[in-house]
């Protein structure tokens, strides 16, 4: 199974990965076991894979692809604002605080304003 590090915001990129290899994602904390799984063109989210009667999702591939762009653009949107932010409020330390966001996120740092 692919267990990212936590299932955290910073392990985004593993969510691609699953739908183009197909193999068993574990997601998400203790005490449950979340898991997606892919299954030809659908892919299954469990809640819980150590119960029998877990909730699950189920989606298409296709509209996974989709959600996934669609959180790819919100982070990168996110990561404008808060280097837009940091250029007013922390002056001298927008760009080390903006490229730390970029590397967590896994995104290319966006354009700093001069004297930022």
């Amino acid at each position: 199974m692919n267990s990212p590090r936590g299932g955290g915001l910073e392990d985004w990129r593993d969510w691609p990965q699953f739908v183009d290899d197909g193999s068993l994602l574990g997601f998400g904390h203790d005490p449950v076991s979340p898991v997606a799984e892919r299954f030809g063109d659908t892919v299954r989210l469990t809640v819980n894979a150590e119960q029998s009667d877990s909730p699950v999702i189920e989606l298409s591939v296709a509209e996974l692809r989709h959600l996934l762009a669609g959180a790819e653009r919100a982070l990168a949107d996110f990561l404008t604002v808060a280097a837009d932010w940091a250029s007013r409020h922390l002056p001298g330390h927008c760009a080390p605080v903006t490229a730390a966001l970029a590397r967590v996120l896994d995104l290319p740092s966006p354009a700093i304003p001069p004297g930022a």
